[in-house]
């Protein structure tokens, strides 16, 4: 036999979706599902004749059936929870199998004697179990299954707004619709951006997304010969004046790699008075500005 790739086309075959249970008959189910479930506990017992062996076989197999059947008259409301979903990175049908599990889970967990329907038991475990396959497996980056299930209603009004204004709307409004502030809303939007491999082409030139991000860590060409051509002139100039000259302006502008120094630094450094020190950076730079390269890379840094 053939298998389809749509799990209820599996587990259906040709048949029509069965309807929905009454309570009475929900809880006729669960009573006997739960039998079931002390039948297998017993089983495990060593002292057991074969004719209650048999019994409990029997019983077993019945509370199996009773699950099957809680389960199949129960698939609407995973068709209707996995709709929801639809714009989640699985597939519908990898959504409907999720679901499927969900709904197995609430058939052994669901107890008729606290007076809930199995219906509003089955939404919680459906929603759960598609809720963490996203989060799981549907993306490179997991997200917590509370943000990936916000995250999917907010697509899913998205699409909904657009659908009826005909015009992607503003993130403010599908935040108001979905109950939550434009910050977390875009938040949630960042988080459920699309993961790109970095050796994944981006243009029809097979150019790598890699090939495209600036390496920060290497210097900017032009900017590094402008520093060169600044320091040489610098080293250069520096060179020209007298001794003393040179030596106070490095100190006081910091140049050739030192840190910038205040006046009273340099004057007990070299036994003078500040305003000496002063003067003497004054007649240097004086120097400087009168000579030709200095005035001609000062208009060219400008620029």
């Amino acid at each position: 036999m053939m298998t389809s790739s749509n799990p209820l086309r599996n587990i259906l075959g040709e048949r029509p979706l069965p309807s929905r249970l009454t309570h009475a008959e929900e809880i006729a189910l669960a009573n006997r599902v739960a039998a079931g479930q002390v039948a297998e506990r017993r089983s495990h017992r060593r002292a057991l004749t074969p004719r209650r062996r048999r019994a409990l076989r029997a019983a077993m197999a019945d509370a199996q059936m009773a699950r099957e059947a809680l389960v199949l008259h129960n698939l609407p409301l995973v068709l209707s929870i996995a709709g929801r979903f639809r714009h989640a990175e699985l597939s519908y049908d990898d959504l409907i199998q999720e679901g499927i599990l969900g709904l197995l889970k609430a058939a052994d967990r669901y107890n008729p004697e606290r007076g809930t329907r199995f219906g509003t038991l089955a939404v919680w475990w459906i929603r759960q179990a598609i809720g963490r396959a996203i989060a799981n497996t549907g993306r490179t980056i997991r997200l917590p299954v509370n943000r990936a299930w916000k995250l999917s209603q907010l697509r899913r009004i998205t699409a909904q707004l657009a659908q009826q204004s005909g015009d992607e709307p503003a993130v403010e409004t599908v935040a108001e619709r979905a109950g939550v502030t434009a910050e977390a809303a875009i938040g949630l939007l960042r988080d459920g951006q699309s993961v790109v491999s970095l050796d994944a082409p981006v243009d029809p030139d097979d150019r790598a997304a890699l090939e495209r991000i600036a390496d920060n860590t290497v210097a900017d060409p032009e900017g590094a010969v402008v520093t060169g051509s600044l320091h040489a002139v610098l080293e250069e100039s520096l060179a020209r004046l007298d001794e003393r000259e040179a030596q106070i302006l490095k100190l006081r502008f910091g140049l050739g790699g030192g840190e910038a120094r205040p006046l009273r630094a340099i004057a007990a450094e070299w036994r003078m008075s500040p305003e000496g020190v002063r003067q003497i950076s004054e007649r240097a730079m004086t120097h400087l500005r009168a000579m030709t390269r200095v005035r001609d890379l000062s208009v060219y840094l400008t620029e």
